[in-house]
């Protein structure tokens, strides 16, 4: 039986639902065996990523993700997206495979629409719409961060990304009410400057926290796993909607700081899944 057949017999079988590709790449034990790309026609201009073996876990949180530079190609960020979803999420990556053109904030809410609408039902009997993280990286970012009014939406992740200007960091930053954790390349990131001013700006009482790895603005994402991005992504999401915390030690134990991340943080104790 052929690895790619094997991954599909473990996959969504609802019509129309279509296999796009099978990652042959090697997971730590404590993830599920190798995570698949779909299409489903529910949901055009998309691509989900999950984990193959959909027994291994429920319920099922999402992820809503941007690309960087709002690209529709949802294979830019590709080892990093399958390694998150190898460990038990469902992400909706606004985009489908090598596309062209680009995104746009109203693609994610497209993403927010049909988790509400199909989790739990047929097919997607394992998917948990009230934990959602809307999330993306440079100009994907800030296409999650459009999201901020939405109570639909759990939490924030932000990478690479920040407001352009002081006053769209105090126009949409003031807005943020759940937990928003920061990834950022370090003083060569061109983002450094804004994504930390809005770590800055989140009001008092929010759970967030902000993390410094001398990548630059491109970070690890194309490395096996998505590099350290990929691990801090993957803890990052497993605590705020999953209630790993196992995961949590990762940020509040100095797991993040053994892997190289200059950080700081507020509020932690408060985050709750």
């Amino acid at each position: 039986m052929s690895m790619l057949f094997a991954a599909a017999l473990a996959l969504p079988q609802g019509t129309g639902t279509t296999l796009i590709s099978s990652s042959t790449a090697t997971l730590g034990a404590a993830a599920s065996s190798e995570p698949t790309t779909l299409s489903d026609p529910t949901l055009p201009g998309h691509t989900i990523y999950l984990p193959a073996n959909l027994t291994a876990h429920n319920p099922l949180p999402v992820i809503v993700w941007g690309n960087g530079a709002c690209s529709a190609d949802s294979t830019t960020h590709h080892n990093f997206l399958l390694e998150v979803a190898a460990w038990g999420h469902i992400i909706l990556v606004s985009g489908e495979p090598n596309a062209s053109g680009s995104t746009t904030p109203e693609m994610m809410v497209e993403s927010i629409d049909w988790a509400v609408e199909n989790a739990g039902k047929g097919d997607w009997v394992k998917v948990d719409a009230s934990k959602i993280a809307a999330a993306g990286m440079s100009c994907g970012g800030l296409e999650a961060y459009e999201q901020v009014s939405d109570e639909r939406v759990s939490a924030f992740g932000i990478f690479n990304s920040g407001q352009f200007t002081e006053s769209s960091t105090a126009e949409v930053v003031k807005k943020v009410k759940k937990p928003i954790f920061y990834f950022l390349g370090g003083e060569s990131d061109i983002a450094y400057e804004n994504g930390m001013r809005d770590f800055e700006a989140v009001p008092e009482g929010v759970p967030t926290w902000v993390g410094n790895v001398d990548t630059g603005h491109l970070g690890t994402y194309s490395q096996p796993k998505g590099g350290v991005y990929g691990t801090a992504a993957q803890h990052f999401f497993r605590w705020v909607l999953q209630g790993d915390e196992s995961a949590a030690e990762y940020f509040r134990g100095g797991g993040a700081e053994a892997d190289g991340w200059e950080t700081d943080k507020r509020n932690l104790d408060k985050i709750s899944a």
